[in-house]
């Protein structure tokens, strides 16, 4: 799948202070149905500029009918700073979800996800952690679009995403 997220930094965090907007570009493959790896890109304004990173993530719990799905993703990505030398960030994301599907055929899959993890700015790191809503409307057989308000609970950003996935 690829798809095309425009993201809003809505407040942010000491180690990435400003807010901006950004948009980025995703490639998702399915390694098995229960896994997938991403790759993210994107240029940015505010102070972050660039990123890039992936993704893996495994539904330990399958979303099968009548029980929610659960599952944990591992993240990696780097930020290119307008006033630094970058930020890492490696977060472990915790998370629930589960898929409905309208009488006509669409399907509404919400989630909510814990991320946390380190960021590591200029030789400096403190932990990072966020709460996460969001929400996949698969529209059509091809097309589907995505939503998603991330909360700062520690050192990290609030955002704001909307984007569109092209499934073959």
């Amino acid at each position: 799948a690829v798809g095309l997220e425009p993201e809003a930094t809505l407040s942010s965090s000491s180690l990435a202070p400003g807010e901006g907007v950004a948009f980025n570009a995703k490639f998702t493959y399915g390694i098995t149905p229960l896994s997938n790896l991403q790759i993210g890109v994107g240029p940015g304004s505010g102070n972050k500029t660039f990123r890039f990173g992936g993704t893996y993530s495994f539904d330990f719990i399958p979303d099968l009918s009548g029980q929610i799905g659960a599952g944990l993703a591992a993240q990696a990505y780097y930020f290119n700073l307008r006033n630094s030398s970058g930020k890492t960030e490696l977060q472990a994301y915790p998370y629930i979800h589960k898929r409905f599907t309208s009488s006509s055929g669409l399907d509404f899959d919400p989630f909510i996800a814990m991320p946390y993890g380190m960021a590591f700015v200029d030789g400096t790191y403190q932990a990072v952690w966020q709460l996460a809503f969001g929400s996949y409307f698969r529209s059509s057989e091809h097309i589907g679009i995505n939503s998603e308000l991330g909360l700062n609970l520690k050192n990290t950003d609030t955002y704001l995403s909307f984007g569109v996935t092209y499934r073959d």
